[in-house]
């Protein structure tokens, strides 16, 4: 630490300022946080920085949660991490630094009021300190200068780049970095020296290093708490995007919540926003002559025959029984989270006998709606009676703008699958996408009837988990472009 850095600190820089880069670090801690911060948003917090200014906390707090906390929930998510990130970096001391009359400072050890013992009629006058007077750590120590400390652990804290720490078993290792940095090393060698010859000045050489060493630790602690875990946080959904389904546990379930409304959030984004395009039709010549008398046969005002096109709907058909109702779940709460950019679903359930759902899922909570189908519909699978029932009461209202999303197994236990109604469908409909959350290479073995099946869909895909999922519905609504 350099021997002028006292004078150019002040507390209030210390203890309530903010840097750019660390407002930049501090939009990825609250992405970690769950808190959706899009690039619009961070332009306009740094806007808001930059017009209130990094010296005043509280106002800079307020600034930054009108523009970044969207919900009640969100703002009180977003105070409680901006006091955790932006915590001021030294506790302050209990007790008051001491000073004699004279202005001297007094070489008191930290956490204690205890003096320095007395020396003996044995014991020289000269202070066996007095060696380490000058230097800038020592004298910050020793006369508790709190400001003086923050900003050396800062600097020293860049420069071991610990915002770089995302793994627990680190802090050691940083902590060391961060020692070095500060100059520790001559407060060590110091302790070596005393250790033998000066047992009172090695015991207030090796309090003064302990009282650092717990500040610095906890910076530590504190960058790891900030920038490990949003890493973590970002690594624990990759992972778990990637688990199959039906092995998610029940305490992951409110996680996978989050990361399926995250993934449906992104992909209505990404297709919600489009121009929508729409075809005038042919000229209506008839019409534009009758309008264009009034101007001498001029058309200023050409008319067109309107061009009727159907509106695009998907029909998922869900196998419910005990083997893949895990996977239907996520299916049906993955469409109807997209219901504003897939407003035209219906949804059909099947074991044996299907039904129609669609005003189930229109009545209740998306959570509900499938639990009362999987009690009404859950039994043993039997495919070609499903497919039949299908036929009866909606293959009818199927034309080239529907695509029908089938989520089976396809093991039909040895019956007749009626692959000749699946032929059907997928000449009537736009697309007939089946998901089998099944691997791939189980598909033909034992009663699978999938080998068959997929020659009657216009795309068969493996889907058991989150990022496959993900991938097959966005494909689904770039083709409804």
């Amino acid at each position: 630490m350099g021997q002028g850095e006292h004078d150019k600190t002040t507390d209030g820089a210390n203890h309530g300022a903010v840097s750019s880069d660390q407002l930049l670090a501090f939009m990825q801690y609250l992405r970690g946080q769950k808190i959706a911060v899009s690039p619009a948003d961070t332009l306009d917090a740094v806007a808001v920085a930059e017009l209130l200014g990094y010296d005043n906390r509280t106002l800079l707090r307020n600034g930054l949660a009108s523009t970044l906390a969207k919900s009640a929930h969100e703002l009180t998510v977003f105070e409680t991490a901006f006091d955790q990130y932006f915590q001021p970096t030294m506790r302050r001391p209990s007790a008051p630094a001491a000073s004699n009359d004279d202005g001297a400072d007094a070489t008191l050890p930290p956490e204690t009021d205890d003096p320095m013992p007395a020396s003996t009629p044995e014991q020289s006058n000269e202070d066996p300190l007095d060696g380490l007077r000058g230097n800038s750590l020592f004298d910050a120590l020793e006369n508790r200068d709190d400001s003086a400390l923050s900003v050396a652990i800062e600097t020293a804290a860049a420069d071991a780049k610990v915002d770089d720490i995302s793994l627990f078993t680190q802090r050691g290792q940083y902590v060391r970095k961060i020692l070095d940095a500060l100059g520790d090393e001559a407060l060590r060698d110091a302790a070596i020296e005393f250790e033998q010859s000066e047992p009172a000045a090695f015991e207030a050489v090796q309090a003064l290093r302990e009282q650092l060493r717990e500040r610095v630790r906890d910076r530590v602690e504190r960058a790891y708490l900030i920038h490990a875990k949003a890493e973590t946080e970002d690594l624990l959904d990759e992972s778990l995007s990637k688990i199959k389904l039906g092995n998610v546990d029940h305490s992951q379930m409110a996680r996978l919540k989050r990361l399926m409304d995250r993934m449906a959030r992104k992909l209505a984004a990404r297709h919600g926003r489009r121009r929508r395009r729409y075809r005038r039709g042919r000229l209506n010549v008839g019409e534009t002559v009758r309008r264009a008398i009034p101007t001498d046969g001029v058309p200023f005002s050409p008319r067109w025959r309107k061009s009727e096109r159907k509106r695009p709907q998907i029909m998922a058909i869900c196998d419910v029984s005990g083997s893949v109702a895990a996977y239907a779940k996520f299916l049906l709460m993955f469409l109807y989270a997209l219901q504003d950019v897939l407003p035209r679903t219906r949804t059909f359930a099947f074991s044996a006998a299907l039904g129609e759902v669609s005003d189930l899922f229109a009545d209740l909570p998306v959570a509900e709606a499938i639990e009362r189908v999987n009690l009404k519909y859950g039994g043993a699978t039997d495919y070609g009676r499903a497919l039949h029932e299908f036929s009866e009461s909606a293959l009818a209202e199927v034309n080239n703008a529907t695509t029908i999303i089938i989520l089976g197994d396809a093991r039909n236990n040895q019956a007749d699958p009626r692959l000749d109604l699946l032929a059907e469908m997928k000449a009537r409909a736009k697309q007939l996408i089946w998901l089998n959350p099944e691997s791939i290479r189980l598909w033909g073995t034992g009663d699978s009837e999938m080998l068959r099946v997929k020659r009657h869909c216009h795309l068969a895909r493996e889907c058991n988990n989150l990022e496959q999922l993900e991938r097959i519905i966005d494909k689904l609504l770039s083709d409804r472009r």
